[in-house]
């Protein structure tokens, strides 16, 4: 049975990192349906997507985020308030938005309604799917193993100190993510459905698997309505 899942939007699919007992498997769904389908047991799936829209941005995880990280806050955006993700075309979703929406935000609009839907649809995955952050995992890694800043994810140096990271938490599971992103680094064919230029996703959705299977989280933000699904969870 998997237990623990990390998933990660990675321009055309959700790539998956999934933790069961001890074996890590890497693979791509087309929705978030098909891997709450595909892993139907798992105890938690944690997605980098927000969950819990706000009538008035910012929500209060948000904030508690971008304090949590400092000088790499940038990597929390603004989430658009309901009426923007509802909306029909991108003039109409700014002008919902108070006449602001940058372009990561409305970009990723698609996966923030996909996921929305799907938990509306599906109240009972409620259980299982929280929103995690991967900057605030691999900060909550590193501040508890020692390690430095591991620097921008889209550089070469940048994937090899997350992966130093992931295995001094966890010596296995780290290798074993190490031993995939490597061969798809040194080896990115185009029938990998999984290529070099998405090795950063893979490594947000391995920080994800390896917080989910850690079993208990902590939550931003601290002082909340626990009836609040507007959560992200982290390493405890």
């Amino acid at each position: 049975m998997t237990t623990a899942l990390g998933v990660d939007w990675a321009r055309g699919c959700w790539v998956v990192v999934a933790l069961d007992d001890g074996d890590v498997t890497i693979t791509t769904e087309p929705t978030v349906l098909n891997v709450w389908r595909a892993h139907p047991d798992a105890d938690a799936i944690l997605v980098d997507i927000p969950i819990g829209l706000p009538e008035t941005p910012p929500r209060d995880c948000d904030r508690a985020a971008a304090s949590m990280l400092g000088e790499r806050q940038s990597s929390v955006f603004d989430v658009p308030r309901r009426a923007a993700v509802e909306a029909d075309g991108y003039e109409a979703a700014r002008a919902e938005n108070g006449g602001r929406l940058g372009s990561q935000s409305w970009g990723l609009v698609p996966r923030i309604r996909e996921v929305d839907c799907f938990l509306d649809a599906h109240p009972e995955a409620e259980a299982q799917v929280y929103e995690s952050h991967p900057e605030v995992c691999y900060a909550r890694f590193a501040a508890r193993t020692g390690a430095d800043d591991p620097g921008s994810k889209l550089e070469a140096a940048g994937l090899d100190a997350r992966l130093s990271i992931l295995e001094t938490v966890d010596e296995a599971f780290g290798t074993q993510v190490r031993r995939f992103v490597e061969s798809r680094r040194d080896d990115p064919q185009w029938h990998h459905r999984i290529q070099s230029g998405r090795l950063d996703d893979v490594l947000d959705a391995a920080a994800l698997a390896l917080t989910a299977g850690e079993g208990s989280f902590g939550v931003l933000p601290e002082k909340r309505n626990v009836d609040d699904r507007r959560v992200i969870v982290y390493p405890s």
